[in-house]
């Protein structure tokens, strides 16, 4: 039975070794098929080979959906009449009503201060700030994108 036994081992052991041990000699070969530990080594191999590319494949297709979920921003300008100011920026719920963020730049031809910026299509109050303390005065003014 012993026999038997060893046939059955060598097999599979003789099929993984033969394809490399093709251009190997033959007293070679016949130490190759006795040995039982290559062909234990080389399986958890050609497992650990597998797993990570099985991993990577899920992870390409988890991130393609955020890519296409992303809202189109558009370009708007504003344009402020302060001929008196130094410096004019925009404050709003664009950008948490932060004074010194988004500054606008002086037109040299018109006097006008302009300033352009990327925005998701919505509703959005504002107001200018002229010197970084003066605010427009009245009701925010609303920009609808």
């Amino acid at each position: 039975m012993s026999k038997n036994s060893k046939t059955v081992v060598a097999k599979p052991a003789a099929k993984k070794t033969t394809t490399k041990a093709a251009a190997k000699p033959a007293a070679e070969k016949s130490a190759a098929k006795t040995v039982k530990a290559p062909a234990k080594k080389a399986a958890p191999k050609a497992a650990k080979a597998e797993a990570p590319k099985a991993e990577k494949a899920p992870a390409k297709k988890a991130a393609a959906p955020k890519k296409v979920a992303a809202p189109k921003k558009v370009a708007v300008e504003f344009v402020a009449d302060c001929p008196l100011a130094t410096t004019v920026s925009i404050a709003g719920t664009f950008n948490d009503w932060a004074v010194d963020v988004d500054m606008l730049k002086k037109d040299k031809k018109s006097g006008l201060w302009k300033g352009k910026m990327n925005l998701v299509p919505g509703d959005y109050e504002y107001k200018f700030v002229c010197d970084g303390k003066n605010w427009d005065a009245g009701d925010n003014k609303i920009k609808h994108v």
